[in-house]
């Protein structure tokens, strides 16, 4: 009997010697596990934020700096030094033709209008062509310009012969100034010439010269000059210079007359009328891509009366 309980106290002993070190075992083995666990989750996160980092540095290597306008810069207008601001931003997002120098901006001339804080690139602007040494500022009074004509328009002039021939005389020309009929352009000597000769044609044929606007000055190429000079004309302006003069003030009264004739006919209500005809044609030509402006010679217009040519003999 004292054998039996022995043995069994030693079965016990035994299982629970096993027990303590199948615990022990699985413990340990736990513990592994998670060690493990926790190491491969630190070499992960450490992975992590080295990738963090050479995205990072790798980004900060791809940005690029650029010019934008401090200001609204209107179409047309020549940008300066003082107008441009230098910033920074990611290469992705800058398009190919963006500027990298402000000289390459400098003295050049906005092809369309440009809110402030735009990027500017190649394509937004255009070089203004170098003056020459012929190039004079001409007052013109005795041509029909459009009722919206304003500074800085761009314009053809063209001439209209009663038998319906229709020629340009003068092509894309600024107009520097405006006072009420009488506006100043920029020419050339072959362009006072071809004028001059336009202006005498009109006095004696009983032509009419006439001005029509561009729509879009930036974007549209300028039309190529049509008129052929008349060289009997050159030849009776070099023979009698005053007769020049006389076919000018000839026509700028016969321009004026009809200017006066039209603003007296026009009341409170024609007026209203008139300016909801503008917006209409304004709306009508940028759809349409034309540039002829309401109220010009184009094709129905009566020409200019000029004085008997008498008068010139």
């Amino acid at each position: 009997m004292l054998r039996l309980r022995q043995r069994t106290r030693h079965l016990i002993y035994s299982a629970l010697a096993g027990a303590v070190t199948a615990g022990i075992l699985a413990g340990t083995w736990i513990w592994s596990l998670q060690n493990q666990s926790q190491r491969q989750q630190e070499a992960g996160e450490a992975r992590y934020q080295a990738e963090i980092s050479r995205l990072k540095q790798e980004q900060a290597g791809k940005r690029i700096q650029g010019w934008i306008p401090v200001r609204d810069i209107d179409a047309g207008e020549k940008m300066g030094a003082s107008d441009l601001k230098l910033i920074e931003l990611p290469s992705d997002r800058a398009p190919a033709d963006y500027v990298v120098s402000k000289e390459q901006i400098e003295g050049k001339i906005a092809k369309v209008a440009l809110r402030k804080s735009t990027l500017i690139t190649d394509s937004l602007l255009y070089e203004e062509e170098p003056a020459t040494d012929d190039l004079r500022n001409r007052e013109i009074s005795f041509v029909k310009i459009p009722f919206v004509l304003k500074t800085k328009d761009v314009i053809d002039v063209r001439i209209q012969f009663p038998t319906g021939q229709d020629y340009i005389v003068l092509s894309k020309k600024k107009v520097k100034d405006l006072k009420s009929s009488t506006m100043t352009l920029t020419l050339s000597e072959a362009e006072i010439l071809s004028l001059s000769s336009a202006v005498v044609d009109a006095y004696l044929h009983k032509a009419s010269i006439y001005a029509l606007t561009y729509v879009e000055p930036e974007l549209q190429t300028s039309a190529i000059p049509t008129y052929p000079a008349n060289q009997e004309v050159l030849k009776l302006i070099a023979k009698d210079p005053n007769i020049l003069k006389r076919a000018e003030h000839g026509l700028s009264i016969t321009s004026r007359a009809l200017l006066e004739k039209d603003l007296s006919a026009l009341t409170p209500q024609t007026a209203s009328e008139f300016e909801g005809k503008q917006s209409e044609y304004h709306e009508a030509s940028r759809e349409a891509g034309t540039a002829v402006a309401p109220g010009s010679n184009k094709s129905g217009d009566q020409p200019i009366e000029a004085n008997n040519k008498e008068e010139i003999r």
